[in-house]
């Protein structure tokens, strides 16, 4: 007789499909890398503007494509102010649909505020006019640039087809924040990091305020249309669903001889 003849009584569970998911990082973890880019291996105005770009990604959950297209007027107001919320215009997002998110943690806007300061100083992205509007930068001028070859330029984009739908990623993006969490101690995390991170961050957070709005923020600061799309974001919370679970299935039987009474 064949073992699997044998032990045919024994449930086989079926293979799932892995989702792979990307490493997490707790803010102070987060923040500890940012700091530690500024080095003397990397050149200072380079190191600076991936550790806006990086807390962009945490912070307001930007996914790499919302970091490549964010423009300056999207970014600063007339008077220069960085925005306490940024509005992204549909073709600058992966679903193609505008959204908002927050710029409001002190840390990222520290960052940002020494980002054009240092454009504005290497003048970096000028606008032609003679005013003094989003600090003398082009309002579409996008707020992080690539430099090649001694030339500053905006990000380039990746065609792709799926599912007969034509979409932009921003390929070079990924690939350079992935190579810095790499560099810096994290080789199993990627480009989307961050936005898992906060997303998890946030669940724990709002769960332990017992905060009915929870998955309606979270949605929000995720800036996705549907809560369905959110799931992967999320931690599984293991404990509720051992509590739910006690609740449904009913108490077992007491087996066993009837104890006899005592006249």
């Amino acid at each position: 007789m064949t073992k699997e003849l044998e032990f045919k009584w024994v449930w086989k569970a079926p293979n799932l499909r892995k989702v792979k998911q990307a490493d997490t990082l707790s803010p102070e973890e987060f923040l500890d890398l940012v700091i530690r880019i500024d080095n003397e291996r990397v050149d200072p105005l380079i190191a600076l503007r991936n550790q806006c770009m990086l807390l962009m990604t945490y912070f307001s959950c930007f996914r790499a494509i919302e970091v490549s297209q964010w423009k300056v007027k999207e970014a600063l107001s007339p008077v220069g102010n960085i925005c306490q919320m940024t509005k992204l215009r549909k073709d600058a997002t992966k679903g193609n649909y505008p959204a908002i998110a927050p710029v409001v943690i002190k840390e990222q806007r520290d960052f940002l505020n020494k980002w054009f300061a240092a454009r504005v100083k290497y003048k970096i992205g000028m606008s032609d006019n003679s005013n003094d509007e989003y600090r003398g930068l082009d309002p579409e001028s996008h707020v992080f640039l690539s430099k090649h070859h001694g030339r500053w330029r905006n990000f380039s984009l990746t065609r792709k087809i799926t599912k007969d739908k034509e979409y932009h990623v921003a390929t070079a993006v990924q690939n350079l924040l992935t190579k810095i969490y790499k560099g810096y101690g994290f080789p199993k995390a990627s480009s989307h990091s961050a936005r898992h991170s906060m997303g998890r961050f946030a669940q724990e957070l709002y769960e332990k305020k017992s905060d009915p709005d929870a998955r309606r923020i979270i949605q929000n600061l995720l800036h996705h249309r549907t809560e369905e799309s959110q799931k992967h974001y999320t931690e599984i919370n293991f404990e509720h669903i051992r509590e739910c679970a006690k609740k449904i299935m009913p108490k077992p039987k007491k087996r066993g001889r009837p104890k006899k009474t005592v006249n």
